[in-house]
C-alpha cells in the first residue's frame, strides 16, 4: 500500500514541552508559530505520556505506539535480565565513565535501535508500506537503510571509543555529526562540535530541518526532535525555560519560509507538535527535595550503580529522576516488603508499585502509598468495575485513594495520577521492568551516590500529572480531530492514519 501523495506529515517533538506552560504561550501568541499551526487545526489541553515519564521510554512510545511492555525500552535505566548487565540511556557521566564512553556510544547508536527495541518504528512502517521516511536528530530512528556513522574526532581519541559504526535508519537520516551527509548539502555548516552536542542540540536540528524544507527533501513522514528545552528545564524548571520554546517556534517559522510559506506549506503537510513528558519543580532546599535511595535503602547490600550483580548483592537500584526501578537478585515477598517498608518510611516517596508473582492467570498489579494499598487487574468481562477512557475494563481491591482514582458514569479516572492503571500496567509487564518501581511526591527526586539532582530545577519520570502531561497540537489540510482524551501512544496511529497506511492499532485503541 502507498502513502497519500498529496498529505505529508511532519511530527515535532519538543523534548519536556509542559502543556500548562506551553498552551498559555499558543493561546496569547507569544509563540505565533505554534498558533498558526493550532489554528489550521487543534490545541489539545494534554495528553498522557507513559510510564515512566523520562525521555528514552517516552520518546520510543511516541515512534512505535506501543507501550516499554511491547517495546522493551523500559525507562532510562534498567537491568537486562537475558544479557545479564544494565542498561544505560541518561546523561550523567557518572555512569558514562563507569561503563566506558565506547560502551556508552555502542548502546545509543546501535543497542538502543537494535536489540534492544523489540517493535517496528514509524520509519520502518512508512517505508515498507513504498513511502519515504526522514528523521532529524530523533533518538529511536531505526529503518530499513543502512548508514555509516562517522564519530567526531573529539569522541574517538577517547579509550574505547570506535571509529565507525554502521546503524539502519529511514532513507534520509541526521544525526548530528554522527550522520554526516545530514542533507543534500552536506554537513551542516558551523552547527557542529562540541559546543553543539556534536550536531544533536536545537540549532543544528532547526538548520537540517530548513534545509530539508528548502530542498524539497521532506519524507512522506518525517520526524524531527528539538531536545534543548528539556536540559534547559532540569536547570531552571519549566516556566523560565520557555525562552527555549520560543527558539524552536522561531525555527519552525524559518522552516516554513524555506519552503515557500506557511500558507502554502501547510497545504499539503500535516504538522503535528508533541512532547515526550512533562516537568515538575524540584524544590530548591536538597535536604528537603533529594532523596538518597542508596542511603534510605542502607540496610540491604546493593550493586554497585550501572554494574552487573555480584553474588552477594540483595538489591539493584536502576535510578530514572523522579522514578526509580529496584531490582532484586533473589525475588520473593519477603525481601519486597522489606524494600517498600523501608521506602515508604520517607514521606518524600510517594508509591510504591509492583506486580504480583503471585497471581496465577491474570496479572495483578499492586500500589502502595501513604493513604494505603490498592491492587488492580484488567476484567474485559461483565463483571469490570470500571472502564478507563480508552475502553480496557479493570477491577480493584483496597484504596482507590492511593491514586486517587474517581469513577464517573462507569468511567474511571485520576486528575492525580492520568490514565494510571493502563501506564503502570504498561511499566510493569515490561520484560525489563524492575520487581518495585518507587516514584517521588511532588518536589522531589531520586538520587545516588555520584548522581547530581536537579535541585531548583526541573524534572520528570513519575506518574503524577505534573511529569505525565504533554503538549499536542496538530494543524494542516487533513488536520486529525485530537479525541478529548489523547496518549503519546496514539501518536504513531494518528501518523498513519493520516498516510493512510496500515498500522496495528488505531487511536484510543485499548492496550492488553
Amino acid at each position: 500500500m502507498q502513502p497519500r501523495r498529496d498529505v505529508k506529515v511532519l511530527l515535532v517533538v519538543i523534548d519536556a514541552a509542559s502543556p500548562r506552560v506551553v498552551n498559555p504561550a499558543i493561546q496569547t501568541g507569544q509563540l505565533r508559530n505554534l498558533r498558526r499551526i493550532a489554528e489550521a487545526g487543534s490545541l489539545h489541553a494534554g495528553s498522557f505520556t507513559i510510564f515512566p515519564s523520562i525521555t528514552p521510554a517516552a520518546t520510543t512510545s511516541i515512534v512505535t505506539g506501543t507501550y516499554p511492555a511491547e517495546n522493551g525500552i523500559a525507562g532510562a535505566s534498567w537491568f537486562v535480565e537475558e544479557r545479564k548487565e544494565v542498561a544505560y540511556y541518561g546523561d550523567d557521566f557518572w555512569v558514562i565513565a563507569k561503563q566506558g564512553f565506547g560502551a556508552f556510544l555502542r548502546d545509543f547508536l546501535v543497542r538502543l535501535n537494535g536489540d534492544r527495541l523489540k517493535v517496528p518504528t514509524m520509519f520502518e512502517m512508512v517505508e515498507g508500506e513504498g513511502g519515504r521516511a526522514a528523521c532529524v536528530n530523533y533518538l529511536v530512528y531505526r529503518g530499513n537503510v543502512h548508514h555509516r556513522v562517522n564519530v567526531p574526532w573529539l569522541l574517538a581519541m577517547l579509550p574505547g571509543v570506535p571509529l565507525t559504526e554502521t546503524v539502519d535508519g529511514p532513507s534520509m537520516l541526521c544525526l548530528g555529526d554522527f550522520v554526516t551527509a545530514h542533507t543534500l548539502r552536506g554537513t551542516v555548516e558551523g552547527k557542529s562540535g562540541l559546543l553543539h552536542r556534536f550536531g544533536m542540540d536545537d540549532a543544528s536540528t532547526a538548520t537540517m530541518l530548513c534545509e530539508l524544507a528548502a530542498d524539497g527533501e521532506l519524507g512522506d513522514f518525517t520526524l524531527a526532535y528539538f531536545a534543548d528545552n528539556d536540559y534547559r528545564s532540569h536547570e531552571v524548571g519549566p516556566h523560565e525555560a520557555l525562552p527555549v520554546v520560543e527558539r524552536v517556534d522561531e525555527a519552525l517559522g524559518k522552516v516554513f519560509d524555506a519552503a515557500g510559506g506557511f500558507d502554502r506549506f501547510i497545504q499539503d503537510t500535516t504538522v503535528i507538535v508533541t512532547s515526550d513528558h512533562g516537568h515538575c519543580e524540584i524544590l530548591p532546599d536538597a535536604n528537603e527535595s533529594v532523596i538518597a535511595l542508596d542511603t534510605l535503602l542502607g540496610e540491604f547490600r546493593q550493586a554497585d550503580i550501572g554494574s552487573r550483580w555480584r553474588d552477594t548483592d540483595e538489591i539493584m537500584i536502576c535510578p530514572n529522576m523522579r522514578a526509580t526501578q529496584i531490582h532484586l537478585q533473589s525475588r520473593g515477598a519477603v525481601i519486597l516488603d522489606r524494600v517498600v517498608r523501608d521506602a515508604l518510611a520517607d514521606s518524600r516517596i510517594d508509591l510504591a508499585l509492583w506486580r504480583d508473582s503471585g497471581a496465577s492467570r491474570d496479572a495483578r498489579y499492586v500500589a502502595r502509598g501513604h493513604a494505603g494499598r490498592l491492587e488492580f487487574w484488567r476484567n474485559d468481562g461483565g463483571s469490570a468495575q470500571a472502564r478507563d477512557a480508552f475502553g480496557t475494563g479493570w477491577c480493584w481491591r483496597g484504596e482507590p485513594a492511593v491514586l486517587q482514582l474517581d469513577v464517573q458514569d462507569g468511567i474511571v479516572q485520576s486528575s492525580e495520577y492520568p490514565n494510571a492503571l493502563e501506564r503502570i500496567a504498561g511499566a510493569l509487564d515490561a520484560t525489563g521492568s524492575g520487581d518495585v518501581w518507587l516514584t517521588a511526591r511532588p518536589g522531589c527526586e531520586f538520587n545516588v551516590r555520584g548522581g547530581k539532582a536537579h535541585v531548583g530545577g526541573g524534572s520528570h519520570g513519575a506518574l503524577h500529572a505534573l511529569d505525565s502531561l504533554s503538549v499536542l497540537l496538530a494543524g494542516g489540510p487533513q488536520s486529525p480531530s485530537l479525541p478529548a482524551v489523547m496518549r503519546s501512544v496514539d501518536i504513531a496511529p494518528m501518523c498513519m492514519e493520516l498516510l493512510q497506511l496500515p498500522m496495528r492499532y488505531k487511536v484510543g485503541e485499548p492496550r492488553t
